[in-house]
């Protein structure tokens, strides 16, 4: 009989230990229990999820065997790390009456791919879904306020992510290394893109800054090697060091006219950076803003006084490449200015109605920069094209009814105005 007993006592902790759990149940908060039957974890009752003991939650010990998590909607909170590290996890059903999401709550869950945050959720915290790399799917609810430091980071098949209106603050590397992460879109109430916050996203193309950002932190953007453009709205004040180092795919740049400081290297090493545009309350650019940018022709500057910037703003051979672009009345001072003189062409900003690539039912340039030939998208019927280079000369004409393709090749490189009917749009021929 004791040797039947020890058996299946065997069996019972092999069982535990190989992920072949049975079912079970317990308690995990003052209101709150928990059952596990058939792979499905369900937490019910009413109010705050915790649990105390080096062991962490009541069910760890089932962790291999836990294929889904069902919180009901009584429950307030996900309780810290409260299922970190459960692999096998491919589903989540997270109840209307969770408010927060405690730190490491889904840290290293490989399988999940895709969670939803529901409304009342309003802080999503530190860690929370650190290294999810199957995660490609997430909808953040619109009662979130906050996102903690490094809540997705390693996130490494997410895609896309719209971060609502109701946030307002994202912390330090919240997205760091999402390498697939292709589009974000930031909402209007964020104040802060923190330090490292989209860094190492190597796929992203697409940012979209919401007019509520005051600051953008050190590294933000850092390496994002596939974003070709970036607007930079005039809330931003401050652009950290390192922000946009190394973007390598970065063609263009417009920087806002609230912005007052560039740090450090903000835009270092972006190798394929053809044009920026600097707005005019920017009165402090740091060293090596502009360094390896070796491939810069266009530098509009629209600050009416010449700034005092470091000799290591711009790399020796943009001086010779790049046309500085400058308003009318400060073409002399700009002349005259230490670093600014270095540029062998100075010249007269012209505003006119330029537009970029523009919304749905609008004309656009595609590609752009261009290289050897692009089209204009949009034209629906016959429409004559005139492109100019910015002196006003007419580099090409024709009516054209589609999208034939406009030969550039020969063209020599610098910003070019082409004008389609009643439209004045800007290409950057490289």
């Amino acid at each position: 009989m004791k040797t039947m007993r020890l058996f299946l006592s065997m069996m019972l902790l092999l069982g535990t230990a190989t992920g072949f759990a049975q079912d079970a149940s317990g308690t995990c908060g003052d209101n709150l229990t928990w059952t596990l039957a058939s792979g499905t974890l369900i937490i019910s009752g009413n109010g705050e999820m915790k649990f105390s003991g080096s062991q962490g939650a009541p069910w760890r010990s089932y962790r291999t065997s836990i294929t889904s998590v069902v919180i009901e909607g009584g429950v307030t909170n996900i309780y810290y790390a409260a299922f970190s590290e459960y692999s096998n996890l491919t589903s989540v059903s997270i109840g209307n009456g969770v408010k927060s999401i405690q730190d490491n709550a889904f840290r290293s869950c490989s399988s999940l791919p895709s969670v939803t945050i529901p409304e009342s959720v309003t802080n999503i915290g530190n860690y929370v879904f650190s290294g999810c790399s199957n995660l490609a799917s997430i909808t953040i609810g619109n009662g979130v306020t906050s996102i903690e430091e490094h809540a997705f980071d390693g996130c490494s098949s997410l895609t896309s992510v719209s971060i609502p209106n109701n946030v307002t603050s994202i912390g330090k590397y919240a997205f760091y290394h999402c390498s697939s992460l292709a589009s974000v879109s930031i909402g209007n109430g964020v104040t802060s893109i923190s330090v490292g916050t989209f860094s190492d996203c190597g796929s992203l193309t697409s940012v979209t800054i919401g007019n509520g950002v005051t600051s953008i932190g050190d590294y933000a953007f850092k390496n994002c090697s596939s974003l070709a453009s970036v607007s930079i709205p005039g809330s931003v004040a401050s652009i950290g060091e390192w922000a946009f180092s190394d973007c390598s795919s970065l063609a263009s740049v417009s920087i806002g006219n609230g912005v007052t400081s560039i740090g450090g290297s903000a835009f270092s090493d972006c190798s394929s950076l053809t044009s920026v545009t600097i707005g005019n309350s920017v009165t402090s650019i740091a060293g090596l803003v502009f360094s390896d940018c070796s491939k810069l022709i266009s530098v509009t500057n629209l600050n009416p006084e010449p700034q005092t910037i470091p000799s290591t703003v711009f790399a020796t051979v943009i001086f010779k490449n790049a046309t500085l672009y400058v308003p009318a009345a400060s073409v002399n001072a700009y002349k005259a200015k230490n670093v600014w003189k270095n540029f062998y062409n100075i010249t007269e900003y012209i505003p006119s109605a330029i537009e970029s690539p523009v919304a749905e039912g609008g004309i656009g340039i595609y590609p752009n920069p261009v290289t050897e030939s692009f089209r204009i998208d949009g034209i629906t019927a016959p429409t004559q094209v005139i492109v100019t280079d910015l002196s006003g000369r007419t580099v090409w004409t024709q009516t054209i009814s589609g999208n034939e393709p406009v030969a550039v090749g020969h063209w020599p490189q610098g910003i070019y105005l082409v004008r389609a009917g009643s439209k004045t749009l800007k290409v950057v021929k490289r």
